[in-house]
């Protein structure tokens, strides 16, 4: 027989990061503690993760790619490529571009066929500018309705760490109906580096806790689908069976010349 055997949940995760003027010390600090990050989230052995990153809001090219899945030390070299000089920030149309869903765009992140999509967005602005010059869904510019369809056509988790009554409002309804939480960006923004890594270490368990969650309220999803590995018992009775035959083979071969 053969035993089910649930080995690492693979999850793909993009960041997308405000490059607003603002956002200086939240990417100085993503940079510094991806690795911290990654430590927790895949310490246990039961998350396999990549991460990409998308900038959005730097007044020239938006949204772009940073990087395409890497390890955490990839990424952390990748986002030295952030910048914080922008000052519109559509982020409705930057989730839907880390999914490879506005119109035109090719497969920029290559997400794995079996992972969990899992998107945190960082801002401290609510979703603002998102017009058709910087990426359409269907013709239409990207709308918290639109985006929603593409989260759930994805399966994708969506979290937020974000600052503000009003940016909270553009983003609460979308996060909680795709299972995941706010965290709040005042304590990512900061040069006091003990209030930081506290704040990642809790974010990063809560990220592993999501990630297994996940697989409890949709087991039939690719990611979450088990291993066939035959059971000792099993490799014990299959090798008995061949050895049989193996013997009666060679008792008929020894009939035939005798």
């Amino acid at each position: 027989m053969a035993a089910p055997v649930h080995s690492a949940i693979l999850s793909d995760i993009v960041f997308v990061v405000d490059e607003s003027g603002s956002m200086g010390n939240v990417q100085a600090n993503l940079r510094t503690n991806i690795g911290l990050f990654a430590s927790i989230l895949t310490g246990t052995g039961q998350v396999d993760a990549q991460y990409g990153l998308v900038g959005y809001g730097n007044g020239s090219v938006v949204p772009r790619q940073i990087t395409d899945f890497t390890n955490a030390a990839g990424f952390a070299t990748a986002a030295n490529g952030l910048v914080a000089s922008g000052g519109t920030e559509p982020g409705y149309t930057a989730t839907a571009f880390a999914l490879n869903e506005l119109d035109g765009q090719t497969d920029l992140f290559s997400f794995r066929s079996n992972a969990v999509k899992n998107i945190i967005i960082l801002t401290d602005e609510p979703s603002n500018g998102d017009i058709t010059s910087f990426g359409t869904v269907g013709g239409s510019a990207v709308s918290e309705s639109i985006l929603d369809g593409i989260l759930t056509s994805n399966n994708a988790l969506y979290n937020g760490v974000l600052r503000g009554s009003s940016t909270i409002a553009s983003y609460d309804d979308l996060i909680a109906n795709h299972s995941g939480s706010i965290f709040d960006l005042n304590q990512f923004n900061t040069t006091d580096q003990t209030i930081v890594q506290n704040f990642v270490t809790d974010f990063a368990n809560k990220k592993l806790q999501e990630t297994l969650d996940f697989c409890d309220l949709n087991p039939n999803d690719p990611a979450c689908q088990p291993t066939q590995v035959p059971e000792p018992g099993s490799l014990g009775l299959l090798g008995l069976a061949l050895g049989g035959l193996a013997f009666r083979l060679r008792r008929s071969k020894s009939k035939a010349s005798a």
